[in-house]
């Protein structure tokens, strides 16, 4: 019976045909990276459960602060209801409550281009998000852990994604570099570089390693023959955890508003 690692290197190598299918397909650039977008999509579709909605577009929060568009978009697809969806684009604004994590995919990640995805990380993971429907003294109060602090609801992951780029301790440099002025929460997360490696964060031989940084942890360059395996397993250990409240959606009609 094959294992967990002979399936998904199987669909490793069938998700690396299907982009680069798509990089000779189409000479256009922005034709090209919405391919390969589309391509990780579906891959995250197939291997998710239906509870973990997958789609594009932009998150905001209550207040109207607004993230950049984001190439992917992991969200609670039981609870979270859908502010705007623009059916010919395929677009759509998501309130943040709903928002598990966003994933930016690259053709071809530069390291001139991790300023920018830093950037919206930071961006993505100031948005409030307190509109949820919680006692004010419960009785039992569920708290989760991330990041060295407790939570009533799990921040927003943010992961970069890319087909190619140059080695995997190259992207790593520049992003501890991003990493240096910013709060554990407000960084980019993990870094999956098909043709090299996994940018994650860890403090061995004490602690391993995990998708998102915590008190002591360091970024890690760790190149393997198997990134998206290893990209997989250390995202759902979070994606499949994050446990999202009711949405109080009526918290978005701004104070005064007339019926």
């Amino acid at each position: 019976m094959p294992s967990l690692v002979d399936i998904m290197s199987q669909v490793s190598a069938q998700l690396s045909a299907s982009m680069e299918a798509s990089r000779m397909a189409f000479s256009h650039n922005l034709t090209k990276g919405e391919a390969v977008e589309e391509a990780l999509r579906q891959f995250l579709r197939n291997h998710l459960p239906a509870s973990i909605g997958v789609t594009h577009g932009q998150v905001i929060d209550r207040h109207g602060a607004i993230s950049k568009q984001l190439d992917v978009i992991l969200y609670d697809a039981q609870r979270t209801p859908i502010l705007f969806s623009d059916a010919a684009a395929n677009n759509q604004i998501l309130p943040v409550e709903g928002v598990v994590a966003a994933i930016e995919c690259k053709t071809n990640l530069r390291t001139s281009e991790v300023p920018d995805l830093a950037q919206s990380a930071e961006l993505l993971k100031s948005l409030d998000k307190t509109a949820y429907y919680l006692q004010d003294n419960p009785v039992i109060r569920s708290v989760k852990t991330a990041y060295g602090k407790e939570w009533d609801a799990l921040p927003v992951f943010y992961f970069v994604f890319a087909f190619d780029g140059p080695s995997i301790d190259v992207i790593g440099n520049a992003v501890k570099v991003e990493h240096q002025n910013r709060e554990l929460e407000e960084r980019i997360d993990m870094v999956c570089v098909m043709n090299s490696g996994v940018v994650v964060n860890g403090n061995l031989p004490l602690s391993g390693i995990d998708a998102i940084p915590f008190p002591g942890s360091h970024v890690l360059s760790s190149q393997t023959k198997h990134p998206l395996l290893f990209f997989y397993i250390l995202m759902c250990r979070y994606v499949l955890q994050a446990q999202v409240p009711p949405i109080a959606v009526q918290r978005y009609i701004p104070d005064g508003f007339a019926f």
